[in-house]
């Protein structure tokens, strides 16, 4: 059985090696580099024939990133998956094993290795009949996180997956409601099992950076989402304590003079205040 795996990638190449290495070669690879640097490019394709890096004209996110490259994947089944993850080269064997005998899927993920810390999942409350394949262990999910997930393309007929007005956060969110309202079966598989390091996909020496636009878009995107899928006012009320608590946060840092975490804070208003006015997902990292 053949796979395609879906990357996306923002100054990732330190750990783009060590994942794609985990990969058997027979399965194709796609990898968008939102930083737009060739030399990643020249580099994997170089060292893994089975892979393709795409450079796009612009940094994409990950909603319109991910399009992108869904739409180049060959196979029916897809792994998407974050390059800060670890995993045991054994699991994508175990993976294609089970995908031979179940197929009855819209998504399919493993599960943390530390479940104490966080779930990569939101199970369904009541109970719910599961798929019974030989030692298997299923729970039917509501939710999965896409650091790695499992799609079957042939459940899923829409050409665009991801809502691509989301440039980073809640757009897998976003689907998996979707699809949860459409009745489209969600597991996890609780035989299979990785790490995910969280917040480590890019380079260190741009974490502050990073944490600036994670502020704004996580902002934006939270407003965005329950707009999109409850109300306007719905949205308001959900999002005005952040507002409350990043204004505290920019006055606070003025009184200690924590000056270099004002952005941040400002970063965060910013975000909220552009999705209240209605404007467009635009703050984009500058790392020139």
């Amino acid at each position: 059985m053949k796979l395609s795996f879906i990357i996306i990638s923002f100054k990732s190449y330190h750990l783009l090696e060590k994942l794609l290495s985990k990969i058997p070669r027979q399965h194709e690879i796609i990898i968008v580099e939102n930083s737009l640097e060739m030399e990643t490019k020249y580099k994997i394709e170089k060292k893994y024939k089975n892979s393709k890096v795409v450079i796009p004209k612009e940094n994409l996110g990950y909603a319109t990133a991910f399009n992108k490259a869904y739409k180049m994947c060959k196979n029916n089944f897809i792994i998407t998956i974050s390059p800060d993850t670890k995993i045991e080269k054994t699991l994508f064997k175990k993976i294609e094993n089970l995908l031979i005998k179940f197929k009855n899927f819209s998504l399919l993920a493993p599960i943390y290795r530390n479940q104490e810390i966080y779930q990569n999942f939101v199970p369904i409350s009541k109970i719910q009949t599961v798929p019974k394949i030989n030692n298997y262990k299923f729970i039917r999910v509501k939710e999965i996180d896409w650091c790695f997930c499992i799609l079957n393309k042939s459940k899923l007929k829409d050409k665009k997956i991801l809502d691509e007005n989301f440039f980073l956060y809640f757009e897998t969110i976003d689907i998996c409601r979707k699809l949860f309202k459409n009745k489209k079966d969600m597991y996890v598989v609780k035989n299979f099992k990785f790490d995910h390091l969280g917040t480590s996909s890019s380079q260190k020496k741009f974490d502050y950076i990073i944490k600036e636009n994670r502020n704004w878009h996580f902002s934006w995107s939270k407003f965005y989402f329950y707009k999109k899928n409850y109300s306007y006012l719905f949205a308001l009320k959900k999002i005005l304590p952040n507002v409350y608590q990043s204004l505290v946060g920019v006055i606070w840092c003025i009184l200690v003079f924590e000056f270099k975490d004002i952005k941040l804070h400002i970063a965060s208003l910013k975000g909220l205040l552009s999705g209240i006015f209605l404007i467009k997902s635009h703050f984009r990292p500058n790392l020139n």
